[in-house]
């Protein structure tokens, strides 16, 4: 537990400066609205692409723990439609319900991988990643299509979901192990300096996200999307371990992706297609509150 710990709670400290800084205006808000796209577009595609090209793809067994990601997302979307009529909420915070529920904070994921298991469990966790990735968006564009109250374009969303850069970048590191071509030289190191930038501005930018205010204007659906994200998400993955039988570093890296909170970018999304974005706010504050027990305590039993 300590162990656990140890690497965890640097972690959300980081988040949390990147809340205050954010708070504080410092550098200022230009700084913040450019630091996202710089990780997400370049700084976690080099991460990636390097890790990928010097692992030997060939030997690594993780489609059996990609499934088992993807089942239980699956299985959490098909109880939510089914309990809709049941639930006390309208369509647009249905919407933000659902998105709480099978998107992820990949850039904290990234971060408890890479400390707790290093290369390896980062390797492992971005091929979880690349595979629930485009499930997640397509799940979320689908339900905001057809419970929000705006209007969604299946078409701009699967083409941002396939030109996704998280997406692109596993699948280039992928090729170039696979084909034998490898990182020239120049940019192996290149890419490795870039790289190391990727996890502590990642969760600067998502710490820099948080809206606590949100907490205040929102109630029971908060309370119901937490549980959702933190404890029936995990409960789910940790049966779908069972039914194909993973062990090892696969089993971590199912978890890890199933036990981290919600993402920033569910805002966006919500605010965009017409979800409740206003509780969506709040849960993704909430939850990622949340995840500084739950995370460790999870983690720890499963180890």
């Amino acid at each position: 537990m300590a162990t656990t710990l140890f690497v965890i709670l640097p972690i959300f400290m980081l988040l949390g400066v990147g809340w205050l800084l954010r708070l504080r205006h410092f550098p200022g808000e230009e700084f913040w609205r450019l630091l996202d796209p710089l990780v997400y577009y370049i700084l976690f595609p080099a991460l990636l692409v390097r890790n990928f090209a010097n692992v030997d793809v060939a030997h690594l067994d993780v489609l059996p723990a990609a499934g088992a990601a993807l089942v239980a997302m699956l299985l959490a979307t098909a109880v939510l439609l089914l309990l809709r009529r049941h639930l006390a909420m309208d369509g647009p915070a249905f919407t933000s319900l659902v998105q709480s529920t099978v998107r992820f904070n990949s850039y904290i994921g990234f971060a408890v991988a890479a400390g707790l298991y290093q290369d390896a469990g980062l390797t492992i966790f971005s091929v979880i990643v690349a595979f629930v990735t485009p499930l997640a968006n397509i799940i979320s564009v689908g339900v905001l299509s057809r419970y929000g109250k705006g209007n969604s374009s299946y078409r701009v969303f699967i083409l941002a979901v396939m030109s996704n850069p998280l997406i692109l970048s596993v699948a280039l590191g992928v090729l170039l192990s696979v084909s034998g071509i490898g990182l020239p030289w120049v940019l192996d190191p290149f890419l490795d300096v870039l790289g190391r930038a990727a996890l502590p501005l990642g969760l600067l930018a998502a710490g820099a996200g948080l809206d606590f205010k949100a907490l205040g204007r929102s109630g029971r659906a908060v309370v119901m999307a937490c549980v959702a994200r933190l404890l029936v998400m995990p409960m789910l993955a940790l049966a779908m371990l069972w039914v194909f039988e993973i062990e090892g570093l696969s089993r971590m890296a199912v978890m890890i992706y199933a036990l981290m909170p919600v993402p920033p970018a569910s805002y966006i999304l919500a605010r965009q297609l017409g979800g409740d974005a206003t509780l969506l706010a709040a849960v993704i504050a909430a939850s990622t509150v949340a995840a500084i027990v739950t995370v460790p305590i999870g983690l720890f039993l499963l180890s």
